[in-house]
């Protein structure tokens, strides 16, 4: 472990990580930090197996290394290995199929980067990716300025005083910056989606000719546009204008023309004339900015309805990410209160949590079911720390009283949250994910569908984690016996339905 990264900057390191997952999709994550001039030292990770090739150390040489230095001051991303000869290799190891890495600097100095390795349901890494990447980048070269491993901040040197220098041009006003101790968050690829599908649903309304929603980082803007009648190239350029006047006047950057990219799409309206352009920007905090436009026929009123109704869906998207990310921040805080820490527990929960999302991404589950099953998978063990957890968790050979003090865990953390008034029913998650397919679980030998889903998902999560995990009280297996041991229990233990998508989602 490289100096000065402790336990504690470690479990922040690997919080930040977590974003990776949150914001990007992304599965499998590492954070590298400079150990030398020509070496990268692996410090947290999550989703990677032992399997996966996963290097403990980026050398100079290393494929790693040169794609970096090509990508040293932005996001870079990579859909295809066959893209790049010399990174093929190393994904097809790690049996990833998609790449991006995020660098980090201090004072100019390259101190790092992040290895971020394919998205759940195999999607690709976008240029929104990269924007949002670039947050976290921010977050993480903060957190580890913070923590002195690459010295001080050097202070910009004096200039010279000189009677003929003229005095240097005033700079451009830029928005105050936010605290740093809570820098402003990427929006999420899911916000915009949603913003995406409302413009879809508005775009045939009568009155509205065409709907065009962009967002840009300032480097590159991508916008789509939807239209009831096919567009002139003046009529596309004068929503463009619109657009950048507005950004402008937020001080939002604005890229150059030839960096702006459209996708058009039919609406299915009935609109024959488009002479007005209402635009307003949704969203102006850096790295990212969107404008959302309505164009409407002379004289027409619906311009200003559909504006304020996609501000409202946005606002209310907006909000509603900042709700679950400050959900999951709390879970966190009520695993582990106070002064008590338990970092095998913290460990063993996230990676409960990570698989049993993905597996209710497959799944397709409503989002209020998907945050059910990701929030309970973290706190699903919650009610062990009121139980002497420090001693339980690694008794090979507990006595009897022990495995009657274990088993009552269940319960306890479902009474720790049943006020939380979470949406859906977390305590019922958490409460009954020992309960088993044939009955015979514990604490209310539920059997079949009786067990909620979320249990039943949590449980399957939590015992591939407990078989294959080297901080479990056990012997880890490697990642296919795991899966021979689940395969004979699915039908008895485990829901024999969900037992094939373990599979598919721990190996993707």
């Amino acid at each position: 472990m490289l100096p000065g990264v402790g336990p504690d900057a470690e479990r922040g390191l690997k919080e930040l990580l977590y974003r990776c997952l949150e914001e990007l999709g992304a599965t499998k994550a590492a954070l590298y930090l400079a150990s030398s001039q020509s070496s990268f030292e692996l410090v947290v990770q999550y989703g990677f197996g032992k399997r996966d090739a996963l290097s403990a150390e980026i050398k100079a040489g290393n494929p790693l290394w040169d794609w970096l230095r090509r990508h040293r001051t932005q996001p870079a991303f990579l859909n295809d290995a066959r893209e790049d000869r010399s990174i093929g290799p190393i994904l097809e190891a790690a049996g990833t199929a998609r790449l991006l890495t995020i660098p980090l600097t201090l004072s100019d100095r390259l101190i790092g980067l992040v290895d971020v390795r394919d998205k759940a349901r195999k999607a690709h890494f976008t240029h929104n990716d990269a924007s949002a990447a670039r947050a976290i980048g921010r977050a993480l070269e903060e957190l580890v300025g913070s923590l002195g491993v690459y010295g001080p901040a050097p202070e910009p040197a004096a200039e010279p005083a000189t009677a003929a220098a003229p005095p240097p041009p005033a700079p451009a006003p830029e928005a105050a910056p936010p605290p740093a101790e809570a820098p402003p968050p990427a929006l999420h690829t899911s916000i915009i989606e949603s913003v995406a599908q409302v413009a879809r649903t508005v775009s045939p309304l009568p009155g509205v000719t065409a709907t065009a929603v962009t967002v840009t980082d300032g480097v590159a803007a991508r916008a789509l546009l939807l239209r009831a009648m096919p567009l002139t190239k003046e009529q596309r350029d004068a929503i463009a204008t619109h657009q950048v006047h507005h950004l402008e006047e937020l001080g939002a950057r604005v890229p150059p023309p030839q960096r702006w990219g459209w996708t058009e799409e039919p609406s299915g309206g009935a609109e024959k004339r488009g002479e007005e352009i209402y635009s307003a920007v949704l969203h102006a905090v850096p790295p990212v900015s969107v404008v959302f436009s309505v164009v409407t026929p002379s004289g027409g009123v619906a311009g200003r309805a559909v504006l304020a109704l996609v501000q409202r869906h946005f606002d209310l998207a907006y909000a509603l990410r900042g709700y679950r990310r400050a959900t999951r921040n709390l879970a966190r805080l009520l695993l582990e209160p106070g002064e008590a820490g338990f970092p095998h527990l913290r460990q063993h929960s996230q990676s409960v949590s990570e698989l049993a999302q993905r597996m209710a991404v497959v799944l397709k589950l409503h989002e209020e079911e998907e945050e059910l099953v990701t929030v309970g998978g973290y706190l699903h063990d919650v009610g062990m720390r009121e139980l002497d957890y420090s001693r339980l968790y690694r008794l090979e050979q507990p006595a009897e009283a022990d495995k009657r003090t274990y088993r009552r865990h269940p319960v306890v953390g479902a009474r720790i949250v049943e006020s939380a008034e979470f949406p859906g029913n977390l305590a019922a998650a958490i409460r009954h994910h020992h309960e088993r397919w044939d009955g015979s679980g514990y604490p209310d030998k539920l059997a079949g569908r009786q067990i909620p889903l979320a249990s039943r998902i949590i449980h399957l999560a939590e015992v591939f984690d407990v078989l294959t995990s080297p901080a479990s009280y056990r012997r880890p297996l490697a990642r296919e016996a795991a899966f021979e041991v689940i395969r004979r229990e699915s039908g008895r233990q485990f829901d024999p339905e969900l037992v094939p998508l373990l599979q598919e989602v721990a190996r993707a």
